[in-house]
């Protein structure tokens, strides 16, 4: 088993101080909403984020588009399609793959006593 580099273990600890950062905020708000006998605070700074509006895709424009394209150029489009549906296939397998290896369990058997 690799040992885990100094690197590692900065990283743990950044992403431990973030949780407990989180935890300390959470204390404080609660800390305030009971100076506030138990009335939730209402703050002018948060407000709703404003809707995005989705964007359409026209698929017209790109029938056109692969129409006025030469036959080289289209057969290059079709090659380039099918190359990324191979790879989006692959990655598919890899992360499956990798979920599978992340549920196995490693059975070791207790010690057994001397007699």
């Amino acid at each position: 088993m690799p040992r885990p580099t100094s690197q590692d273990l900065a990283g743990f600890w950044d992403l431990l101080q973030l949780s407990i950062d989180d935890v300390t905020m959470k204390f404080d708000q609660l800390q305030q909403i009971k100076n506030n006998n138990w009335r939730p605070i209402d703050s002018p700074e948060k407000k709703p984020p404003a809707p995005v509006p989705k964007k359409t895709v026209r698929q017209k424009s790109v029938i056109t588009r692969e129409k006025s394209l030469d036959l080289p150029d289209r057969h290059r489009q079709e090659a380039r399609r099918r190359l990324m549906a191979a790879k989006r296939a692959a990655s598919f397998r890899q992360n499956s793959v990798s979920e599978r290896a992340d549920s196995i369990e490693i059975y070791i058997p207790e010690a057994q006593t001397r007699l």
